[in-house]
This record gives structure tokens, sequence and C-alpha cells, in this order.
């Protein structure tokens, strides 16, 4: 089995734990850039790993030569299998597998880079994801609400997309992500934010993408109201907007928001906050969002495919519409200043995590899949 992916990031965030299970039963080759993502450690796995300049963003000539790469690695090693995942890997790992001749081929679409982009970059991409598909023998989606987004949009033929379960990649460890009173103190401790603070957390990376310019604003109009409100940004900063985000604050809200880094620990940040906000434009399924409820807190979020499958309104946390900033800082303040509302979404979100999204089960699932497709 070579599994592809053109960044690291994926595979620390998502997939380690299936290579873990994965190398028991099979012979396994993980083939990504590790220069893509240079400030994550080595990803210390049981399975051979091979570098391949492949890069995230689009770059032709670099392109066709790593399709180019991939074709001869393929027809070197004779893979029964090559799995995908994400866009860029996608459309070179299943293209080049298609054209080397391996039998199976498993691309996992896990959000669509074209969702919220318009014109003609739109068209292009989306054309891509066309073609990754059409060149798989099989492909998953990691929620329900992304494989009807994937049909109604055309990519696919509808009945070609297998979710398993109730959707995720990796699910989550409920050992690692759990409610943690000591680390709330230490770590607010360590920030200089006071006990009585309610801290709202945003953790992923800090793109337009992913709502963080109408965070900011809502932070501000919401902050200005409540001087217990905080906010914690964490997460690499892929497009350099930690100044621009800075600058969107203004007076004595913005010393009550700070912007950290990409984090090796993020249940510590979970851990801390009273609530996440993720108020993103695209996703493919919002683990963080779940991983929030594993730990004890609810979330905002916003009412798009992705994270409508994390969030069960009113339920577990609160569903805005995309680029309503009104709406978001309405949901913040209601969020913050209601204890007994966070309390019940904290509970609800907690018991569908254990019975739903558990990490041995979500994996267990994708290991399964796995062993029937080569076994058939």
């Amino acid at each position: 089995m070579c599994v592809v992916a053109a960044t690291p990031l994926t595979i620390y965030f998502f997939l380690q734990p299936h290579l873990v299970e994965l190398s028991r039963e099979f012979d396994v080759t993980l083939v990504c850039n590790p220069s893509n993502d240079a400030y994550l450690p080595p990803l210390e796995l049981p399975v051979r790993q091979i570098a391949i300049g492949m890069k995230r963003k689009i770059s032709p000539l670099r392109d066709l030569h790593t399709l180019l790469e991939l074709s001869r690695l393929f027809r070197r090693e004779h893979f029964d299998i090559v799995v995908s995942v994400a866009p860029k890997a996608g459309l070179l790992g299943m293209l080049a597998a298609a054209f080397a001749g391996v039998e199976y081929r498993v691309h996992i679409f896990q959000g669509e880079v074209w969702a919220s982009r318009t014109g003609l970059m739109r068209v292009f991409l989306k054309a891509m994801d066309r073609i990754t598909a059409t060149s798989a023998t099989h492909i998953m989606a990691v929620g329900r609400s992304e494989r009807r987004f994937l049909e109604e949009q055309g990519v696919v033929k509808v009945g070609r997309v297998e979710v398993l379960g109730s959707g995720s990649i990796s699910g989550v460890d409920l050992e690692r992500f759990r409610p943690n009173p000591l680390v709330q103190r230490e770590f607010r401790s360590e920030r200089g934010i006071p006990d009585d603070a309610i801290l709202c957390l945003f953790l992923g990376r800090l793109t337009a993408d992913k709502g963080v310019f109408d965070l900011a604003r809502a932070f501000s109009l919401s902050g200005a109201a409540n001087p217990k409100l905080w906010l914690i940004l964490a997460g690499p900063d892929e497009e350099g907007v930690g100044e621009q985000l800075r600058q969107g604050v203004a007076g004595e809200v913005s010393k009550r928001m700070l912007i950290d880094g990409f984090t090796h620990a993020p249940e510590r940040y979970l851990a801390a906050a009273d609530f996440l906000c993720l108020p993103s434009y695209r996703e493919g399924f919002a683990m963080v969002i779940i991983e929030a409820a594993a730990v004890g807190i609810p979330s905002i979020g916003t009412l798009i495919y992705g994270i409508a499958d994390t969030i069960v309104d009113n339920e577990t946390g609160v569903l805005v519409s995309a680029g309503d900033v009104s709406a978001l800082a309405e949901a913040i303040t209601k969020m913050s200043t209601d204890a007994s509302l966070r309390e019940r979404m904290a509970r609800a979100g907690r018991v569908r995590v254990e019975v739903e999204f558990s990490q041995g089960k979500v994996v267990a699932g994708y290991v399964d899949f796995f062993r029937r497709l080569l076994s058939s």
C-alpha cells in the first residue's frame, strides 16, 4: 500500500493512527514532501517514507515533474493500492496510479479548495477534482454533507462516494482530548489570562478561508461590551495575516486577543478555553470541533458542509451563516454570557463524541475498508 499526501501536516494531524494500524497487516509506504511543513517534528512511523517534491500550490512545471516521478515510482514498486488525501496529492497521485496500472486507487476527499472561490479559478479547480474522481477506482469523503456537496456540484456521480460511519477521517483520542481543569488553570496563568475570563479559541490554519478576519471583527464588537471576553487564535500563519488581524482589533479589546503559532499540544488550548469558534468558509470535516466536544466545550461554527456534520445546532453548539459578522458577534456574546448554555452543550457534545467519533472506532473502520477492498 502507498499513501500519498502533499504535506506531512495532513499525516501529522489525521493519519498517524491509520498508518500504525495498517502497518500491522500491510507493507505501507508513505510519500509526501517534508519540506512543505518544516516546522513539524519528523514523522516517526513504522512505515517506509519517500520524500517527493510535491508543492501544495499550483506549479505547472513542478507538478508535471512530480506526476512523472510518481508514475515511475508506482511502476517500479508494483503497489496493490494507492491512497491519496487532499487535492494536489489526489490529482497527481490518482493520475500517476492510473498511468502505472495500479489496480486499486482510492482518493479521500477532505475539503474542496474551490468551494470558497469564484470565477475561472473555481471552474479550473473543480475540473481538477473531477479528473481526480475519474482516475480513482474508489472515492471516499470524510462527511455526509461533503458527499452531498460533491454530488450536487457534479464532481462525482451519485452513489460513488463512500462515507464510513458518521464521518471523520481519524476520530478523537478520548484519553488525550478530555476535560482537564488543572491544565485550564496552568495555561491561563502562563498566558496572563484571568481565572474568571471567558476564553474563546480559534484553532487551525490562520487563513482567510478559515474566517479569521470575520472572527477578529466579531470579537472586537462583542469584546467591547464584555471586558471578561478573551480570544486566542492558534495555528500556523500560512498567509502572513497575523499583523492584519492585530490591526483589525483596536483599543483595549486588542490587549485581550492573543495570536499563537503552530502548537504540538492542541489539547491544552482546548482544555483552557470556554468555547471554540470556527467561522470557516470551507471544511471537509471540522475535526477540531469534535476535539473541542471531547474536551467538554461547545463550538460556534458556520452553516457550511463539513461543519454541519460536527455541530448539532442549539444542542452541541451554534451555527451561523458564513460571512455574517453581526450574527457571529451575537453568537459569541450569547455563548460568553450564558454559562448554563455552555454547560448543557458541552455535556451533549461529549456524549456524542464518545458514541460516534472515538478514534478507535473510526480508524478501525478505515482499516477494515482497506482490508475488505484488497481481499476482494
